[in-house]
């Protein structure tokens, strides 16, 4: 794809028809928000992506939506801004609201979202969504969908930008060519030991030849990728009730890191360390690994680079439940912006079922309205008729049957899973110097902290005293 500034993706955005086919699906003229109205003056506001510039489809996503937008909303202009590329959005947004001049509207992904609720930069929606109850629908969505984007007083402070659920790659040819049943396309058809008895047939150690592994995801560490793997073992990172505790030291829970550990470092089926030099995605192209687990986000990206027969599957379950996660990635409002209710009607087209189907079909995102759901496959064909052949199905399902959940957050989520648990995620998943111990130690030190009997100045020292 060509290359273009911003100025010139605004430009051309705003060059495409007003009446589309798909228009049907779009928030009609007067259901506009209550109290925005019609104005003599053009509201000018900024909409930050994740999606980087010259991310596949977006130029054409927002061509097709943006005219509908205008013709509806013709006081408010929206421009918007392609995430940079090599640029932490996270550190980015937090030094423009330092300097006040932070976007209107802002994309998160998972705990990020999470932590400019706790920052107090995001506005409540909540006398939004009540009012605009119809049109929001909150039943059009997930169970658990808002769980992380909750104030204390159950307020609401982002809305879904899609959903993704984590399945399993796999590459057709590498099982076929090992004489591998595939695997099951049914949730809890198979399980943990079934994953690493299927696993081990791809290991390769053999002298002079690269590694390869079976499996793999963007890492097991303090976060949502390994807390699908800890429920799948019928425990929590963040207790359910009460998001102050960590259940880490849960017998349980410490049954599932010792799972983690061992498909790392002792079956080594599961590619994880500091010397593999390329990330997962990279890994299952290339035919190191013949599984990854991995979200819808990445539908686009396979079907282009991979030069193999693949498929999906569900994750294996683990022994006590079916596990896996629903994706937490959404769009929050500063809470000082000088538009709140321009904002607010544009944020309501961002989650509308006219955008998740735009969604679907040009970032290949699964979307987040359950009523959207059932049009995702074929979108993806729309887009790319080779998506006739895969599963998509395993990823939709799992919604229909309330499975797995968002990630879990706990109070000072920040704190918690970068300051204090991901040292010790590191020392035992990641360089295997320390045995899980350090972990259930670490979780021990979240609840003293959470408890205020470790103020934060003193969690160095803390850590540092279990050796």
């Amino acid at each position: 794809m060509q290359r273009v500034s911003r100025r010139q993706f605004i430009r051309f955005a705003g060059l495409g028809a007003a009446g589309l086919a798909i228009a049907a699906c779009a928030p009609a003229a007067d259901e506009a928000a209550v109290g925005t109205g019609a104005t003599a003056e053009v509201v000018n506001l900024r909409y930050q992506s994740r999606e980087l510039q010259e991310a596949e489809g977006v130029q054409e996503l927002w061509s097709e939506f943006y005219p509908e937008f205008k013709a509806n909303n013709p006081d408010i202009e929206v421009e918007f801004l392609p995430q940079p590329g090599g640029v932490n959005l996270r550190e980015g947004v937090l030094a423009q609201m330092v300097a006040g001049d932070a976007p209107d509207l802002i994309e998160f992904c998972c705990w990020s979202s999470t932590f400019f609720v706790q920052k107090g930069e995001t506005l409540n929606l909540q006398a939004y969504i009540d009012r605009d109850a119809d049109e929001v629908d909150l039943d059009d969505y997930y169970e658990g969908q808002f769980d992380p984007w909750v104030d204390e007083q159950g307020d609401i402070h982002l809305m879904p930008r899609f959903t993704g659920t984590m399945a399993l790659y796999y590459n057709i040819d590498m099982f076929e060519e090992m004489g591998v049943d595939t695997p099951p396309h049914e949730w809890g058809a198979w399980n943990h030991e079934d994953y690493v008895a299927i696993g081990e047939n791809f290991v390769s150690r053999e002298p002079g030849q690269p590694i390869s592994w079976a499996t793999s995801n963007y890492g097991m560490n303090a976060n949502w990728l390994s807390q699908y793997w800890i429920r799948g073992f019928g425990a929590n990172m963040v207790n359910p009730d009460d998001n102050k505790l960590c259940g880490l030291g849960e017998p349980a829970a410490v049954d599932a890191l010792n799972y983690i550990h061992s498909i790392i470092w002792d079956s080594q089926i599961f590619a994880y360390g500091s010397d593999i030099g390329m990330g997962v995605n990279q890994l299952f192209e290339s035919g190191r690994i013949s599984m990854m687990e991995m979200g819808p986000w990445s539908l686009g990206a396979t079907m282009r680079n991979a030069t193999f027969r693949w498929d999906v599957a569900p994750l294996p379950m683990g022994p006590s439940d079916i596990t896996t996660h629903q994706s937490v990635d959404g769009t929050m409002i500063w809470n000082k912006t000088d538009h709140p209710d321009e904002s607010w009607e544009t944020l309501k087209w961002l989650t509308s079922p006219f955008y998740g189907k735009l969604y679907a079909k040009w970032g290949t995102k699964q979307p987040s309205r359950i009523s959207v759901l059932p049009e995702f496959h074929a979108a993806l064909i729309d887009r790319d008729e080779r998506f006739g052949d895969i599963d998509i199905d395993v990823f939709t399902s799992s919604i229909a049957a309330s499975l797995g959940g968002p990630e879990e957050m706990f109070a000072n989520d920040f704190t918690c899973k970068s300051t204090i648990l991901k040292p010790a995620f590191d020392q035992v998943m990641l360089l295997n110097e320390a045995p899980v111990d350090l972990i259930v130690q670490h979780a021990d030190i979240v609840n003293r902290f959470n408890a205020g009997e470790i103020a934060v100045e003193d969690l160095g020292a803390a850590m540092a005293d279990l050796g």
